[in-house]
Parts: C-alpha cells; structure tokens; sequence
C-alpha cells in the first residue's frame, strides 16, 4: 500500500518481474500463498506483497522463496539486484552513492543521523512517524535504515564526519532508555579513528548553521556532491558552485563546533543529566 501523502510509486522492471515470476511459478506449481508463506518464513499477505511489487525482498528472502517453490535458483540468483532496489526511490540514488563514499560531511539539526541511529532511535522515529506508517512499512524503513549502516564498518573505510547541533542530542526522543542507549553508542562510535562526531553548541554566536541540515559526499572518482534534504523532499546536487557553497558553510559550522573530544564531554553530560 502506499503511504496516504505520497502518490504510489510503480515497481521497478526487476521488482515486477520478480513478482510475475513469483505468481506465476506458484500458480504453476498450484500452491497458496499460505503455503508458500509458510516455508519462506513469510504472511501470507506478505506473498501477495512480492508478487505486486509492493514489497521488495532482500537476498535472504529470495533464496527463501526459491527453496520453497524449488526454483533451481531462479530466484536466488537476482537476490543481490533486489536487495539494491530496497531502498525508498526518492532516496535511492543518494544511498547508492552514500555505500561507496570516500568521505561523508553531514550536518544535522533536527534528529541523529540515519547512519548512527539505534535501532530503537530509528524505530521510534518511523512509529511516531504522521501519516502513521503500519507496522510492516515502519519494519521494512528499519531494515533499509539498519542495512545502510554497513558503510561504518566498510573496507575500505571511508572518512565520516557528523556535526550535531546541540538541540539533537539533548532532545530526548523515544523515551528516557531509548536516548540513553543512543547517546552510549554516540560515544561509543566516536571512538573509531575514521568516525569523527562534532557538537554545535547552543552558546555557538555566530548563526552558522541557521540555513539547516546538509550532507557533501566525496565519491571514489574524487568528485563531491550535495545534498539537502526538507519534509521528506530531498535533493542532490552537482553544480560546482552550489556544492562549493556547501562546502563553506559546512567549514564555518565545523570551526565553531566543539572539538570531538570536548563533544563527547557534553554528551556524557547530557547522558548522566537522563
């Protein structure tokens, strides 16, 4: 189903394929959803979701569901392919360049970066979420967002760089072992000689970050782009000179930041305050 704010977004050609094929080979083989469902590990309902596309399954899921309908890897062997197709579209061309950065430089303002969220943080933020995501949409968001927190932990690994704005870190979200939870793994990453985690503090005078959130990304051919992100409407850009703007503005936030070791004093502040 799409989200009710959101016009539907058509399957890609693979993911609607991989549906037809999957409908078809189970009406071929005359088995039910509920019985397919069953062996793969998956509702019913989910079933129905991969063959209209609706719902995008990830390698594991794939190679579930060619044991199931013993497919002799028909199905398996697109699973890689599909597990690229997961994420949101409007965001798709972000993440794909994001996975296989050399650098990333984000500012944020409003909640803790996707990529050092919690699994609880993040799961708080799609149920709170309005319009409400359902449970299955807010579960399938979570697996993306979790998924994407590979590139900490990639080889080669890549040079990040996260500026928060104080207000992110005091604001408590979720609940009061929720935030807790988050700001120990905060410190926790900030440890790693590549992850380098930065506070804007409130007595910062100079309005630096007044023009918002942003992210640059250095690509492995060198190359930086932009991009900016508002109610759900995000933008990537190319232009030399904008991205050159962004890159200046991102320094002068960077300047009067707090030194990594000073934003970890105040995190642990903030966490003992909890």
């Amino acid at each position: 189903m799409s989200e009710p704010d959101v016009p539907p977004v058509e399957p890609s050609p693979l993911v609607a394929g991989f549906g037809k094929q999957l409908r078809k080979l189970r009406e071929y083989r005359q088995i039910s959803r509920e019985s397919v469902g069953k062996r793969a590990g998956f509702s019913a309902s989910t079933i129905g979701a991969f063959e209209r596309g609706e719902r995008i399954p990830d390698q594991r899921s794939a190679c579930a569901l060619d044991a199931a309908l013993n497919a002799h890897q028909v199905f398996a062997c697109v699973g890689e392919d599909l597990e690229k197709e997961q994420y949101p579209r409007k965001f798709d061309q972000l993440f794909r360049l994001e996975a296989e950065a050399v650098s990333l430089s984000i500012y944020d303002t409003n909640v803790i970066n996707g990529l050092l969220q919690t699994e609880a943080y993040a799961r708080a933020l799609f149920e709170a979420r309005v319009p409400h995501h359902g449970e299955e949409k807010a579960t399938q968001l979570l697996a993306e967002r979790l998924n994407r927190q590979k590139l900490l932990t990639r080889v080669p690994t890549p040079t990040l760089v996260f500026i928060l704005d104080e207000a992110v870190v005091r604001r408590r979200t979720g609940s009061e072992v929720i935030m807790r939870a988050q700001l120990e793994w905060l410190l926790e990453l900030g440890q790693l000689k590549h992850i380098h985690i930065l506070v804007l503090p409130f007595d910062c005078e100079e309005p630096v970050g007044a023009i918002g959130p942003l992210t640059l990304l250095e690509t492995p051919e060198r190359r930086t782009l932009g991009y900016v992100e508002v109610q759900e409407q995000g933008t990537l850009l190319s232009d030399k000179e904008t991205v050159s703007a962004l890159r200046q503005r991102f320094d002068m936030i960077q300047v009067n930041a707090l030194r990594p070791a000073d934003s970890a004093r105040l995190i642990h502040r903030r966490l003992e305050e909890l």
